[in-house]
């Protein structure tokens, strides 16, 4: 082969052939200013889990062979080739003979991208119904409920204001009753005194 493939399963792909992914919505997994995928730490399990599916996904499509397919699994097999091109180019020999040549094998490739590309949109059409459904109507509640405590807060603050006043207002009346009663006690028990010793003087001086 007079081109060197690329690391990786895939031959080497010209530039600008890759078919077009069609626009998915924006999702948490994205930066919000770029739009970019934001990679996150995947376990093994999950790994796993999903290239099972992409196993069984290229598997069902059942697309004419020998092609990329085909291709991928023979260099697989190969891994005790520690050279790849040696190995990329012998797992390509060995599919010539059924009737694989460079162009039927980069126009499978491409295929299944574009496999990949439908495959990407169902899926994360799934997951946004599933946000939907599960998780975007569960954070509208919860911003009402923070909305509902926020209100609440403020009501109780003013409630406690209106209180700390009315107490204010209560000590303050509660103290200008206490100082007229005390006034009126220390009248009442002068002009009582008074009283007392004026008929006290009548007994004595009129006969």
């Amino acid at each position: 082969m007079e081109d060197k493939p690329q690391d990786g399963p895939l031959p080497d792909l010209q530039p600008g052939t890759a078919p077009a992914v069609p626009a998915a919505p924006r999702r948490a997994t994205q930066d919000v200013a770029t739009g970019a995928p934001v990679r996150k730490q995947v376990t093994g399990e999950a790994a796993q889990k999903y290239q099972e599916h992409f196993n069984r996904l290229f598997a069902e499509a059942r697309l004419p062979g020998p092609g990329y397919l085909e291709f991928s699994r023979m260099t697989a097999a190969m891994q005790s080739i520690a050279d790849e091109k040696a190995r990329f180019c012998a797992a390509f020999a060995g599919l010539q003979v059924q009737g694989l040549d460079k162009e039927k094998l980069l126009s499978s490739a491409q295929d299944y991208l574009q496999l990949l590309a439908s495959d990407a949109v169902s899926f994360h059409q799934t997951i946004d119904a599933a946000l939907d459904e599960k998780v975007k109507s569960r954070k509208a509640a919860i911003e009402d409920g923070k909305a509902r405590i926020q209100q609440l807060s403020r009501e109780i603050m003013q409630l406690q204001q209106q209180l700390q006043q009315q107490e204010q207002e209560v000590a303050e009346s509660e103290a200008k009753l206490d100082t007229s009663a005390a006034g009126y006690n220390a009248a009442l028990l002068a002009e009582k005194d008074a009283l007392m010793k004026n008929i006290e003087k009548i007994n004595q001086h009129i006969l």
